[in-house]
């Protein structure tokens, strides 16, 4: 079959250079054989253009060849090709590659391209598609917005789809490898394509608003709560002490003792001190749809994970440096945008907000974190606050005498009080922006592939 296939290639290419056609040879050399199984771009019509009105008449293959000549071309048939029974096709305003398809549903063949003005033509059938339909070898670029995981899904979505014989994906130079009969590779190379286009962009506003409120309140009357002893003799063993830091003393026996007691004066006391931080962070996050784009605004603490703490015993000894790792505190934020049509963005969030606790164990510092996960859906343009991180806290002192403090109404007398207030609140706010449409909102160029059992060749 092959053999006859070259034999009738150079018929053709003979009788089109107006040379004699040679003879029929039973044997292929080794040289020939290899170009022939060497694959190669496949060859494009070059008929004449424009469109004309034809009027066939005769069996399917003078039909062929009248269109043929009309366009420039010239048109051979496999040696088991029917011509039928005669009948008559008229073509109105049509191009050769109308012309063709026209043909070939009107008579139940199928065109192979041969050379730039060579056509075969041979009956549909499945076997002769497969013995006489060029095989072509295409690769294709993997763009990088599009993930080798999401490649492999699209290309695995199109061999399904069109049934390709070879479709891999090589993950390392990121190109789409696909080869089979070229009728079905066309169609399946074109909605790979397409489905590799480019993702639509979203812009993110970002504002931070943190709001840090401090009020510190204290009052009351300020009484002594101890009263020293002194001894001003040297009494047996006991050592002789002398009043310092004590406004006055009061002697016992009105003086005539050697003992007395330090009394301090009291104040009566009032203060309070109150503080307010505002703090404004704008920022614009730029991202395909689907893939995340963070975002951290803080700073890098080292923490020691691993160190030496052995004793040496006075000895030289080789101590191992210590390890650290670089933890993130401050406020990140991860987003990732998911874009439906033209005005509606969903927004996955993350935000996480890491501050050191003030404490440590073994000398590593405690982590104090906070973090929120939320899913938001908003029109383009449109505001949301989707975190808000709150923290308050409390505390009152009260410090006097105990009993005559916690009396009723003369118990302020005897008492200080202490209240302090400290509270922080940390708003997030997105407003999405679409920069570029979706492949869904753009047009999207039709291609007809014919039914699944007689696809239709390119020509």
């Amino acid at each position: 079959m092959f053999g006859d296939l070259l034999v009738y290639v150079a018929l053709a290419l003979a009788a089109t250079e107006g040379q004699r056609a040679p003879g029929i040879s039973d044997v292929i050399t080794e040289a020939e054989l290899a170009e022939a199984r060497r694959l190669q771009p496949p060859p494009v019509l070059k008929a004449t253009p424009g469109r004309k009105t034809l009027d066939l008449k005769g069996d399917a293959k003078s039909i062929f060849e009248q269109a043929a000549h009309a366009y420039g071309l010239e048109a051979v048939f496999d040696h088991e090709y029917e011509a039928g029974q005669p009948t008559r096709i008229s073509l109105m305003e049509t191009d050769y590659r109308e012309a063709l398809h026209q043909l070939e549903a009107a008579t139940d063949s199928f065109v192979a391209v041969l050379g730039e003005r060579l056509i075969l033509v041979a009956k549909d059938t499945q076997q002769k598609r497969t013995d006489l339909e060029p095989t072509v070898a295409v690769t294709i670029p993997i763009p990088h917005p599009v993930s080798i995981q999401e490649a492999q899904e699209l290309a695995r979505g199109v061999q399904q789809a069109m049934e390709i014989i070879k479709f891999g994906v090589d993950s390392q130079r990121r190109l789409a490898f696909m080869r089979d009969r070229v009728s079905k590779l066309r169609p399946a190379q074109f909605l790979f394509e397409q489905l590799l286009q480019h993702k639509p962009q979203v812009a993110v506003e970002l504002e931070m608003l943190q709001v840090n409120r401090n009020l510190m309140l204290s009052y009351g009357l300020k009484t002594p709560t101890e009263f020293p002893f002194f001894n001003f003799l040297r009494l047996g063993s006991s050592v002789p002490s002398f009043p310092v830091n004590v406004a006055r003393v009061v002697m016992f026996g009105g003086g005539r003792t050697v003992f007395g007691i330090g009394i301090s004066d009291v104040e009566l006391f009032a203060n309070m001190s109150e503080s307010s931080a505002r703090t404004l962070l704008k920022a614009e996050l730029r991202s395909v749809a689907g893939q995340p784009a963070s975002f951290h605004v803080g700073d890098q603490y080292p923490v020691m994970t691993a160190g030496y703490f052995g004793n040496t015993y006075g000895m030289q000894a080789f101590t191992p440096p210590p390890s650290f790792n670089f933890a993130d505190l401050g406020l990140m934020v991860k987003v990732v945008a998911h874009v439906h049509g033209p005005d509606e963005v969903t927004l996955e969030l993350e935000a996480e907000f890491k501050l050191l606790a003030g404490q440590s164990i073994n000398g590593v510092p405690v982590m104090s974190n906070r973090r929120l996960a939320s899913k938001v859906r908003l029109k383009s343009g449109q505001w949301a606050v989707v975190a808000g991180l709150m923290n308050s806290s409390e505390a009152r002192t009260i410090t006097g005498l105990p009993g005559l403090s916690r009396l009723p109404l003369i118990g302020l007398l005897f008492r200080q009080n202490s209240r302090a207030r400290d509270s922080a609140e940390i708003l997030i706010a997105l407003k999405p922006r679409v920069i570029s449409l979706p492949s869904s909102e753009l047009v999207t160029p039709a291609l007809y592939t014919g039914s699944e059992t007689r696809m239709r060749t390119p020509l």
